[in-house]
């Protein structure tokens, strides 16, 4: 069905609609069950609006014939680019029981960024739902320098590992044996 010049398609706000959960192991990382996700910690009061950088690219491999006039191309390797999450950080401030992203995400650790667009944060993940998954180790944190009107935070360098990272493309999936959520 072709699309008519002039028809309006609707958008879906990004404010309010991500979600963003660490989570500490995944087996498959293309179908992470209910189970394994609810062991996680949501950490979308965290991130700051526009914190998150993940921007996977693909190199090309040149496929050059010579009975052919014209270059031609294959998908080559991926590569997850600089990836960072910047979060609010509370160290040695008032509110310093609350600072989950900066413990869990300390140097050196392991585990999973999960991320849902497209719904309120506050809707609980279902089966079907598709996400983005990375897998990844923690560096150094950076402290960031405070700018007029702004929270003390942090910017987070995750470096991917194996098993790699599925841009969403990941559905959730029902546990073993467990039962479906609505």
């Amino acid at each position: 069905m072709a699309m008519k010049l002039g028809t309006e398609i609707p958008g879906t706000s990004a404010e309010g609609n991500i979600t963003t959960i660490w989570v500490p192991t995944i087996a498959n990382i293309k179908a992470p069950t209910l189970t394994e996700l609810d062991a996680g910690t949501d950490i979308s009061n965290y991130v700051m609006l526009g914190g998150w950088s993940f921007e996977p690219s693909q190199d090309t491999v040149s496929d050059q014939r010579e009975n052919a006039v014209q270059d031609f191309g294959a998908p080559g390797r991926k590569s997850a680019g600089d990836i960072s999450i910047e979060v609010i950080d509370n160290t040695n401030t008032e509110h310093e029981e609350q600072n989950e992203a900066v413990t869990l995400m300390h140097e050196g650790a392991s585990g999973y960024i999960v991320r849902r667009r497209g719904m309120a944060t506050d809707a609980p993940l279902a089966v079907g739902q598709k996400l983005t998954v990375v897998s990844v180790t923690c560096g150094e944190k950076q402290v960031i320098n405070p700018d007029a009107n702004t929270m003390i935070r942090s910017k987070i360098p995750l470096f991917a590992k194996a098993p790699g990272w599925e841009s969403e493309t990941a559905e959730i999936s029902a546990p073993k044996g467990g039962r479906l959520r609505p």
